[in-house]
């Protein structure tokens, strides 16, 4: 008998799509909805670093500084050591905020603080303009930094 012979023939393979149907989509659905999922999870971690001023703006006439509150957040896995949060006025010859640091000795998983900080002009004549601050927050070897801008009136 040889292999050539022509009464012999090989078993047939066949792949039945429509027996594989629902459960080959039953997977891909899976995928996708874990997929989306995880994307969307990221994007509804609190913000690390948030401020807000007392007033969107101050007038010079009325009042001599204006408040800028920071509110800090652990997003990280674990309690967070020695962070620390930076104030820093791009146009240091015109304006002021005190304190300029604040130290975090412990920052627990999650949590949050607020801390109030007095934004003022170095001198009477200052123009009136948008004044930016550069605010950076060191927490658990990561640096999360906004800008935030003040507009301020001297009339």
């Amino acid at each position: 008998m040889s292999i050539y012979d022509g009464s012999k023939s090989l078993p047939k393979f066949s792949f039945s799509y429509a027996k594989w149907k629902f459960p080959l989509l039953a997977v891909i659905a899976v995928l996708v909805i874990a997929f989306l999922v995880v994307s969307f999870s990221s994007l509804f971690k609190p913000d690390p670093l948030m401020v807000s001023f007392e007033k969107p703006s101050f007038d010079l006439s009325e009042r001599q500084s204006l408040l800028m509150k920071i509110v800090v957040v652990n997003i990280l896995e674990e309690d967070a050591v020695d962070s620390l949060i930076t104030v820093t006025p791009v146009d240091k010859d015109s304006i002021s905020v005190f304190p300029e640091e604040v130290s975090i000795p412990v920052l627990g998983k999650g949590e949050t603080r607020k801390y109030d900080f007095n934004v003022r002009p170095l001198f009477e004549g200052i123009p009136s303009g948008n004044y930016e601050i550069e605010i950076e927050f060191v927490s658990g070897g990561e640096t999360f930094t906004k800008r935030a801008s003040i507009y301020i009136k001297n009339d």
